[in-house]
């Protein structure tokens, strides 16, 4: 199992940066359906799929204690490719904020363990794009 961590420092409070948190994950995932069932925060077993290009996203919420932390399990598909994907995004307060911890963890299966320079460094741009647009975010509800 294969691991990254990635960090960052938000200015704002805990639940604020954990509704920042939600919104962004849920864009790229199950979009507008958490708005739609009325729900204020995924609920654990909720399934999403996703296709983005040629790769399929399936997934679902492991846990999400608000408003510390959300945990998603998700099959990669790119075949003959095939990863297994862990994210846990964890909340810590901090004195000047919030502080977001990502880490994932991942298994290559099939063609993919043959690809692994490639979904490492697929893996991390997703994590750190996550991470920027959640930064975005939290700037953009502090400016309104």
């Amino acid at each position: 199992m294969q691991k990254q961590h990635h960090e960052v420092e938000l200015g704002c409070a805990l639940t604020d940066a954990f509704a920042a948190l939600v919104a962004v994950v849920a864009k790229g995932r199950w979009g507008g359906a958490a708005v739609l069932l009325g729900a204020a925060q995924p609920q654990p077993g909720c399934q999403y799929v996703q296709q983005r290009g040629k790769v399929q996203r399936r997934g679902h919420v492991v846990a999400c204690s608000r408003p510390v932390s959300i945990t998603l399990k998700e099959t990669l598909l790119d075949p003959p490719c095939c990863v297994q994907l862990r994210l846990h995004w964890r909340l810590e307060p901090t004195d000047a904020g919030a502080n977001v911890v990502l880490d994932a963890r991942y298994s290559l299966n099939g063609a993919a363990a043959l690809r692994r320079r490639h979904w490492h460094e697929r893996i991390h741009g997703h994590c750190a794009r996550m991470l920027g647009a959640l930064e975005s975010c939290v700037a953009q509800a502090e400016e309104t």
